[in-house]
């Protein structure tokens, strides 16, 4: 499996997500059990997706850098990109970065969509 391919993943958990987010509004409250497994599984997906890209680019892992993307991803991965990618390819990392988390946004709208669609 490649890295680009737990990115897909993580889009249609984003889109699962935001059908049972949807659904656990509907109903008034909110699952705590689904809370907890929902950001287990995003961090999962996000370390998973970390070291994948760190094998395909020989990228040394550290214990902080492993837990940081799993406790702090929004914080350490933009940093992480920053340190592994070659000169020249550093803001286009980063742009890359910004543009899948709008598209994760967008994928979450959706799926709160269709379940005002269908529900």
């Amino acid at each position: 499996m490649k890295a680009k391919h737990v990115l897909g993943i993580l889009l249609v958990f984003m889109l699962c997500s935001a059908l049972v987010d949807a659904r656990n509004e509907e109903l008034g409250h909110a699952a705590r059990w689904w809370t907890i497994l929902s950001t287990l599984a995003f961090s999962f997906l996000s370390f998973f997706w970390y070291r994948l890209d760190s094998d395909e680019r020989q990228y040394p892992r550290t214990i902080p850098l492993n837990v940081g993307v799993v406790a702090l991803g929004l914080f350490v991965i933009p940093y992480y990109l920053v340190r592994s990618r070659p000169a020249g390819q550093k803001g286009r990392a980063l742009l890359r970065l910004a543009g899948f988390v709008l598209l994760m946004f967008v994928v979450s709208m959706i799926g709160i969509a269709l379940y005002d669609l269908v529900g």
